[in-house]
């Protein structure tokens, strides 16, 4: 709960950065009115790794993860060369390996069911566009906000013990950057496809009747195309 207040903190405060960083262009030039955008494509996690103490012995982790979809929507305000949007994204990480190491030496080990986290973001960005004469509009953007990570609880059995892992559902600090292009398809329609990196902080999963994991950082990126319309 502690860090859920925290990262509503952060979203605010960038929410309100966002705000004045683009009221001089708001009050200067007529404002493009809001817009709706709706997206997918391929995302590429990077590993899963942590650490976790087993029975009194301190082991690695590595969950190896599988390229995944993910789809995404953004409602958004234009001010001229400027945007600032809220965007939501989800998708399905899944994972066909699980490695153990203790001291750099590998131990026999498994984990039933496999990982399957379900990754929800939620996040801020400002965008810049970059007009120019064509019907392209190339763009780069940052964001802040959320990132939450749901999944089943496992049974992981580590050199012939079984340990019990909660999945936990716990949300994160994120931030992430973005660079693509749109083109104009029709009056209040336009198509586009970008490139997007992801990083998300590290977090705890500590409950009773659990071993404690500490899972690192994680980031990944993802090439997407979509829909945009303009109201």
């Amino acid at each position: 709960m502690k860090n859920f207040l925290i990262m509503k903190k952060y979203l605010l405060g960038t929410t309100l950065l966002l705000s004045s960083f683009l009221a001089p262009s708001s009050i200067a030039n007529e404002s493009k009115g809001f817009y709706l955008s709706v997206g997918g494509g391929i995302a590429f996690p990077s590993d899963s790794e942590g650490d976790s103490t087993l029975g009194g012995t301190a082991y690695d982790l590595k969950f190896e993860n599988d390229n995944t979809g993910l789809f995404s929507v953004g409602i958004g305000k234009a001010f001229n060369d400027f945007r600032v949007e809220f965007n939501y994204s989800q998708a399905t990480v899944e994972s066909d390996s699980f490695s153990v190491t203790s001291g750099g030496t590998g131990v026999t080990a498994s984990i039933t069911p496999a990982l399957e986290s379900d990754v929800k973001s939620y996040m801020i960005y400002g965008y810049k566009d970059f007009p120019n004469e064509t019907k392209f509009t190339p763009y780069a953007g940052v964001g802040l906000g959320i990132g939450n990570f749901s999944a089943e609880n496992q049974t992981a059995t580590v050199a012939g013990t079984a340990y019990q892992f909660e999945g936990g559902d716990e949300s994160v600090f994120s931030f992430g950057l973005k660079g693509g292009a749109s083109y104009e398809v029709g009056k209040n329609t336009s198509v586009y496809s970008e490139v997007m990196y992801q990083n998300f902080a590290s977090y705890e999963i500590s409950e009773s009747g659990f071993e404690t994991v500490n899972y690192d950082s994680t980031n990944f990126f993802a090439v997407t195309a979509g829909l945009k319309f303009h109201f």
